[in-house]
């Protein structure tokens, strides 16, 4: 039963989006890459489009055209429940001579949903809390500096199947959003827990990778 998906161990990571890869040759580095463009030729996936994230392993050799931007994943904290909802637009196309309503569903999927879990630190939190309080920095002898409220799309990874054997299936979801709410605690005892409520943004290109490990 070691293929079960279970839901054990698994964390929120947010990607940093690297410099941007232009020229031809061989992306470096086991990661994700978002794609920022893709060639008449392109080397990567004919299926894929640009904004879409993929896994370089085995290495890609982009050609001329094709471009790209590394994705730095940080834990941002440990996940305890992932409640998540999507939906779709439906147009009814009834006309006169059908025996019933009929119906055609859109092609542009709702997801939101919300997050539980608790920080790992104080850097991972800050990524949080600074969408919705003004952070201060004071470095104790004289130095403060004070962050505006950040705003913008967060390049969020879930695990929703976590594994490095060799032979299993690890389930990655490319989760861009936005943060629309947040709960935070501080209880007497134990981490600091959260709770935030997201929308994914759909031009971003949300996915999920399913990737076969391998050596």
């Amino acid at each position: 039963m070691s293929d079960r998906f279970t839901g054990t161990k698994n964390y929120l990571y947010l990607g940093t989006l690297g410099a941007e890869v232009t020229a031809a040759g061989a992306l470096t580095g086991e990661k994700f890459f978002k794609i920022t463009a893709k060639a008449a030729a392109s080397a990567f996936p004919a299926t894929s489009e640009v904004n879409d994230v993929v896994y370089n392993k085995p290495a890609i050799t982009i050609v001329s055209g094709d471009k790209a931007k590394p994705i730095t994943l940080a834990k941002l904290g440990f996940v305890t429940n992932v409640p998540q909802g999507a939906s779709k637009e439906k147009y009814e196309n009834t006309v006169q001579t059908d025996p019933a309503k009929s119906y055609e569903e859109g092609d542009k999927p709702e997801i939101t949903g919300n997050i539980d879990g608790y920080f790992t630190n104080d850097v991972n939190a800050d990524q949080i809390l600074g969408r919705f309080f003004r952070l201060v920095d004071d470095n104790g002898a004289g130095v403060r500096t004070y962050a505006p409220i950040a705003v913008g799309t967060l390049h969020f990874f879930l695990g929703r199947k976590e594994t490095t054997t060799i032979g299993q299936v690890e389930v990655m979801e490319y989760m861009p959003a936005i943060i629309d709410s947040l709960t935070v605690d501080k209880p007497m005892n134990g981490p600091q827990t959260f709770n935030f409520a997201y929308t994914v943004i759909g031009g971003e290109m949300p996915s999920i990778t399913r990737r076969t490990i391998t050596a």
